[in-house]
């Protein structure tokens, strides 16, 4: 399997820390740290200079924490006005394989991984078997079926993805399945990432004119604090 591509954007002028057992998860991916600061469009030259410095200081001390444990980091910055899109533009830029959205990130020992279409079977996978499986204390797979004629399809998807996982060197005793009914995904995911420090789930575009986040995603990013990691078909 190919190295996976993370994306983390790091929003100033305040960044939030990156805890020593998130970096180590991601030490065997490919990060790219994404410096995204607004400026207002007065900025005074001497400032916007002085600030980006300092941007990027930070940005090669984040970077460092991530070579330091022997993994590869690259950093870049996006200044300006109205760059909140710059994540997106960015990974679509780059290629990469998945997003992180940067809610606070305390701590990494339990994932939710959501697993909605079965075309995202293999990216998700290939996504949570690059994290460290010494970091992670628990992943649950979980799928939300739309009816109950649907369940033993998402069990099914469920259980080839938790033995691909197995096979990779998760111990099984630490990979679960869970498969709920209902009408509101989002809500589902969100209520059950109350005991997660993480959630993995595939981009979910309703439209062509959407770019890696749709509808679904931003109602479970309203509903909860946690970090998200977006992997891209």
């Amino acid at each position: 399997m190919r190295s996976q591509t993370v994306l983390i954007p790091v929003e100033f002028p305040d960044p939030d820390p990156l805890p020593s057992t998130f970096v180590d998860g991601l030490t065997s991916c490919k990060v790219v740290l994404l410096g995204v600061y607004e400026l207002p469009p007065d900025v005074d030259p001497n400032d916007r200079q002085r600030n980006e410095i300092e941007a990027y200081n930070t940005l090669y001390t984040l970077a460092d924490q991530f070579v330091q444990r022997g993994g590869t980091a690259d950093v870049e910055l996006v200044m300006g006005e109205a760059v909140g899109d710059a994540p997106t533009t960015v990974a679509e830029d780059r290629d990469v394989d998945a997003l992180l959205v940067p809610n606070p990130t305390t701590t990494l020992g339990r994932v939710l991984v959501a697993l909605r279409r079965e075309k995202f079977r293999e990216p998700v996978t290939d996504l949570v078997s690059a994290l460290d499986e010494d970091v992670l204390l628990h992943t649950t797979l979980f799928h939300v079926a739309d009816s109950e004629d649907d369940t033993e399809a998402g069990h099914e998807m469920l259980t080839t993805v938790r033995d691909d996982l197995v096979d990779k060197g998760f111990p099984r005793t630490r990979v679960d399945a869970e498969v709920v009914v209902s009408d509101d995904p989002s809500f589902e995911v969100s209520q059950a990432m109350a005991d997660y420090d993480l959630l993995v789930m595939g981009e979910t575009q309703e439209s062509p004119y959407e770019r890696v986040f749709g509808k679904t995603y931003e109602s479970i990013a309203e509903q909860t604090k946690q970090p998200i990691v977006v992997v891209r078909e």
